[in-house]
């Protein structure tokens, strides 16, 4: 093959060379709730986010467990522990078996990784009604775009 190869915008992709293949990837991507959940979020960085009801900010965090936090403050006690698939205490169990004490909500919360607590967000986002548009920046530098709208 002697003639060139021109790809306009490369700079919007990430290339992958592997057993003499180019393989190129798109940088910027929006994606589905379903791909959103298959998604390794390990390593990951959310760039920005807005969690909303109508007009109301709920939240803007760059971490996935304040953002969760953020919408559990606005919700009753009795409607988390009936809607949340994180394992909860009512008694302070800070520090033990991976729990962590949140003072504002006078519960005890057993850590999770990225993906899991990013399921608990979309859960959460429907139980509440809110909507959300998240972009995150994946290990492999690729970024992806979720939006939900009630």
């Amino acid at each position: 093959m002697t003639e060139a190869i021109c790809i306009q915008n490369i700079n919007q992709y990430i290339y992958e060379i592997h057993e003499n293949t180019l393989t190129l990837t798109p940088k910027n991507i929006d994606i589905t709730e379903e791909e959103l959940i298959k998604t390794n979020l390990h390593s990951s960085k959310i760039l920005q986010c807005m969690i909303k009801k109508n007009d109301e900010i709920i939240s803007t965090k760059r971490k996935y467990l304040s953002n969760l936090n953020n919408i559990w403050q606005r919700m009753p006690m009795q409607k988390i522990l009936q809607t949340t698939s994180f394992n909860m205490k009512l008694t302070n169990e800070d520090g033990k078996d991976g729990y962590n004490w949140s003072n504002k909500l006078k519960i005890s919360i057993q850590s999770r990784d990225a993906n899991y607590t990013m399921k608990e967000i979309l859960n959460m986002i429907k139980v509440n009604k809110y909507s959300i548009h998240i972009s995150i920046k994946l290990e492999s530098g690729q970024i992806i775009n979720y939006k939900y709208n009630m």
